[in-house]
């Protein structure tokens, strides 16, 4: 069976390490047992959780039953934005990374919970992106994916002819 530590069963639950040790000893934590390097809980089921036994009292507990997802990444790529301005041929230049998914469009929608991030010093997370926006992974969204063609339209040249004699 797999085991995991407390600071990974923190990171799963979504609670702090010192509440994982008040269920623990308070028996709630199904399969916990402590060796020489701390405690371990075993992970059950398909989503390869700890199993919390839920008290008899009080609040319904606010720790996490699924795990942990990415969430998806929304941003724009800065050097297609400067390209397609010397181009005819427009390349979509908004990118949406769903986990190791990832795809250019010209257009997003979502419902849902999002949050825009601006980190001036970020250089290695989403290719130095300074500003991006993060979706609930759960959130449904709709990209329109379509390559822009713009034709650019001469206007004759008139020339202002003059005779020299």
């Amino acid at each position: 069976m797999e085991t995991i530590n407390l600071i990974e069963a923190s990171y799963l639950l979504g609670i702090s390490r010192q509440r994982i040790l008040q269920l623990i000893y308070a028996k709630r934590v199904q399969g916990a047992y402590k060796t020489k390097q701390g405690w371990k809980l075993p992970l059950y089921g398909k989503r390869r959780m700890p199993k919390i036994i839920s008290g008899k009292r009080g609040l319904k507990g606010k720790w996490r039953v699924q795990r942990r997802e990415k969430p998806t990444i929304i941003h724009v790529n800065k050097r297609l934005v400067g390209t397609n301005n010397k181009r005819d041929n427009k390349e979509p230049v908004i990118i949406v990374r769903k986990g190791s998914k990832v795809t250019y469009c010209s257009e997003v929608s979502f419902e849902g919970n999002c949050k825009i991030i601006y980190r001036p010093e970020n250089e290695e997370l989403y290719a130095g992106a300074k500003v991006w926006m993060e979706v609930d992974a759960g959130t449904q969204i709709n990209m329109k994916s379509e390559t822009i063609i713009i034709k650019k339209v001469r206007s004759p040249i008139l020339y202002n002819e003059t005779q020299q004699s």
